[in-house]
């Protein structure tokens, strides 16, 4: 927060950017417009849609598309606006604030109740301002407003528009108080300014700034017209349909309310089921919900947790939710169609727009994803119907349908075949694929730029590949042992090879499914009924879509990788694969005698399909039982050879390394190696990215910075009783600390080896 000191300071070093005059001076003359007209004059429909229109202040963005001509002669709206302008407000500010705001929200309800979709939070700010231009200013961004607010508030967690009055109180209490139209204009551009060079005054930074600084700092106007282009993501990158939750976008904005400090996945399951939003959706569906919003970047994952990011914290704070409709019209497949559609074909009835989806995406055998997609942009207001039922874009859709590319993206042409992901029956098989030779998926794998971060041996692929192909039914493979030595990436890099020999989509063939601690049963992977719907529907999960695209396929390989199977007991939720895997029988995926929503209740056990399920053994996880171990074939990772991998790390850096890192590194390997507590390459990987970036920020000695990532990547993963192997590692440990000065990681383990003699066991996290 800026003192008022540093206020001054500031206010006298803002010089507006020679490219603000035209807008400053036009600014003004709206707002002398505005003082002037008459009221007369100001309740006619022309000088209404004026003030509703006041690009003039600042752009609206998507806000200026929203359609608000049933207002403009609205008597009671028309006096609720009119009588803003010379209203006496309370002294007080944080009382003014409040009426400011609760009158905004009023005018915001009225609008709502006359069917003014969406809801016109930035146009309606606008016009409050246009009005009380002593309270308000020009910035209507979100990300704006927080940015203002902690220079001049310290505190960004009020709602925008108290903020506004807030901010404006602040600087009239430091410079004085504003005495013309002109002077509102300067404090209000002023505030667009503070945020133009938040970063710079954020870090102490005060003006004067060198001159070129000065020509630089606040020249960006605020947004204009054209927004930018949407950026629609190529189909293999997007999520195909939409996930059907009920509250719309209150779904999302409630998963990123819940995740703000930061919780684990069944913690944040958790909170919102306790929420009573979400009591009656089947955890598998949160768990999607969850995936999802972290998939449109409103949540990520940081240290482990779920933190709400910058885009979810904007969705939070921004009442129309446009940041979620530009997610979803660029990455989730269908919504950038829908709206093509619909803007090429005015009038189009349901039935042609759910048939015009199904031909760009045939997959989609029902109408469920359509209509869903549907459904979502009615709420959202990119779509309206007229009075014959059909659909047609408005203005608000309209300008985000002028955003589109001129080429949307569309399945490749396996996609498109007649395969669907959900039925297997009524379709044509297509041709079988003669599958490549192991020497040519050697090749291929090699050249995956994905594997340059782990180190293979030929013969650990081999062995993988004749444990897939030996078994003309069971092509099951377990890939047990160390953390972090590629067990996940061969299996990739593997189905991709063989994917692309054979010319097929690898995200059509492969499935990569995380196992949930809370798997009791097999709708993890089969699937469930969804009582979401008003009539109820099954839900079909991503592994039962690619055992169907499989079971219609039967020429061609398909792939389903388990990752951290053991987390749940797998003799539970996997029980119907080993049965149909070991007798050829069908596989049951539903107890109805008939179809529901396209799954049948079996179909024929795909031998065409390659199962990989991940093994990590610590005490987070449950044994296997012989019924499970007698079907698959287990192979292990635990050898690392750090060496070639510190080798391969310098010829993609172009010949940078680091070996008193590398060299540490191997000796603490070596050490553990002995009691099978050693680190794989994710582990050494990212001890070097740690040291390579200490190394570019001029860092401090670099033993220090060595000491805390060993300390926080390779002594946590230590634990163990007090056996001569486990003790000697220990002692191997504590002697080369104690050479290398790795002073932090000498103390731990000095504690650890303490707790090991008194009590017989010891951990890092004791």
């Amino acid at each position: 927060m800026l003192t008022d000191e540093q206020l001054a300071t500031v206010w006298k070093g803002f010089i507006p950017p020679v490219g603000w005059a035209k807008w400053q001076k036009d600014y003004l003359d709206f707002l002398s417009w505005v003082r002037n007209a008459s009221e007369s004059e100001l309740r006619t429909e022309a000088a209404q849609k004026k003030l509703w229109n006041a690009r003039a202040i600042t752009p609206a963005g998507y806000g200026d598309a929203i359609n608000v001509d049933v207002l403009l002669a609205d008597p009671e709206f028309v006096d609720a606006i009119v009588g803003l302008r010379g209203r006496a407000w309370p002294p007080d500010v944080a009382a003014r604030a409040a009426a400011i705001h609760g009158e905004y929200e009023r005018l915001l309800g009225m609008a709502v109740a006359r069917e003014v979709k969406p809801r016109p939070h930035a146009k309606l700010q606008r016009l409050v301002g246009a009005l009380v231009p002593a309270e308000l200013s020009c910035v209507l961004s979100y990300d704006a407003v927080r940015h203002i607010a902690m220079l001049l508030l310290g505190d960004a967690s009020d709602p925008p528009l108290v903020a506004q009055v807030m901010m404006r109180a602040r600087l009239r209490a430091v410079l004085g108080e504003e005495k013309t139209l002109a002077e509102h204009v300067q404090r209000s551009t002023f505030c667009w300014w503070l945020h133009e060079n938040y970063e710079r005054l954020s870090a102490g930074q005060m003006p004067p700034w060198k001159s070129n600084e000065a020509a630089d700092a606040g020249a960006v106007l605020p947004p204009d017209d054209k927004l930018p282009p949407l950026v629609v993501w190529p189909f293999a990158k997007q999520y195909v349909g939409y996930l059907a939750v009920r509250n719309f976008a209150g779904a999302y904005r409630a998963v990123v309310q819940a995740a703000l400090p930061g919780l684990s996945q069944d913690d944040l399951v958790g909170v919102l089921q306790a929420s009573g939003s979400f009591d009656k959706v089947p955890t598998p569906t949160l768990r999607q919900l969850i995936i999802r919003a972290k998939g449109l970047g409103f949540i990520e994952q940081r240290d482990g947790l779920l933190y709400a990011t910058k885009d979810g914290d904007e969705l939070l704070g921004s009442e129309q939710p446009d940041i979620l409709i530009d997610r979803l019209i660029e990455r989730v497949f269908g919504f950038a169609h829908l709206l093509r559609y619909v803007d090429e074909h005015r009038g189009a009835p349901d039935a042609a727009v759910v048939d015009a989806l199904q031909k760009i995406y045939p997959t989609w055998t029902t109408a469920g994803v359509p209509n869903d997609l549907r459904s979502w942009s009615l709420y959202l207001g990119l779509l309206k119907r007229d009075q014959n039922g059909g659909l047609h874009l408005t203005d608000y859709g309209a300008a985000r349908a002028a955003r589109l590319p001129k080429e949307l993206p569309k399945p490749p042409a396996e996609e498109s075949s007649d395969i669907s992901p959900i039925a297997g029956g009524n379709t044509v098989t297509p041709p079988a694929i003669p599958y490549p030779a192991f020497d040519a998926i050697l090749a291929r794998f090699k050249a995956d730029p994905e594997i340059a971060d782990f180190v293979f041996e030929d013969r650990q692929l081999a062995s993988l590949h004749a444990a897939w192909r030996s078994h003309p039914r069971k092509r099951f493979v377990l890939l047990s042992g160390l953390s972090g030595t590629g067990k996940t990436a061969v299996t990739l890099c593997y189905s991709r090879a063989v994917c692309d020999l054979m010319g097929l989509s690898p995200d059509a063939h492969r499935e990569i499914v995380p196992v949930s601690p809370d798997w009791r049963d097999p709708s993890g992977l089969l699937g469930y009924f969804n009582a979401l719907h008003a009539n109820p529907t099954f839900q079909a999960e991503p592994a039962l879509r690619l055992v169907l695209r499989a079971a219609a396929d039967p020429g061609r390989p398909y792939f389903l990788l388990l990752d951290e199977m053991n987390l749940a007991r797998v003799e539970r939720y996997f029980a119907p694969f080993l049965s149909a895997m070991e007798t050829g029988k069908d596989l049951v995926l539903h107890a109805n005698g008939a179809e529901v929503n396209d799954v049948p209740p079996r179909v024929p056990w795909p031998t065409n399909l390659h199962i990989a399920g991940t093994v990590n053994m610590d005490e987070t996880t449950h044994p296997f039982s012989d019924k499970v171990l007698d079907r698959a074939f287990t192979l292990e990772f635990w050898d690392v050879d750090l060496e070639r991998f510190f080798e391969r790390a310098a010829a993609r850096s172009q010949g940078k390394r680091l070996p008193d890192v590398e060299a540490t590194l191997i000796e603490l390997h070596d050490a553990l190696r002995a009691v099978r507590r050693h680190f794989g390459y994710r582990t050494a990987g990212e001890v070097l990215a740690f040291m390579h970036a200490v190394r570019e920020l001029g860092g401090g000695a670099p033993e220090a910075f060595l000491d805390q990532a060993v300390f926080s990547k390779v002594l946590p993963r230590l634990r163990g009783e007090d056996t001569p192997a486990f003790k000697g590692a220990i002692e191997a440990l504590l002697g080369i600390c104690k050479q290398r000065r790795l002073t932090m990681c000498e103390a731990k383990l000095g504690s650890m080896m303490e707790l090991l003699k008194r009590t017989g066991l010891t951990r890092f996290w004791a």
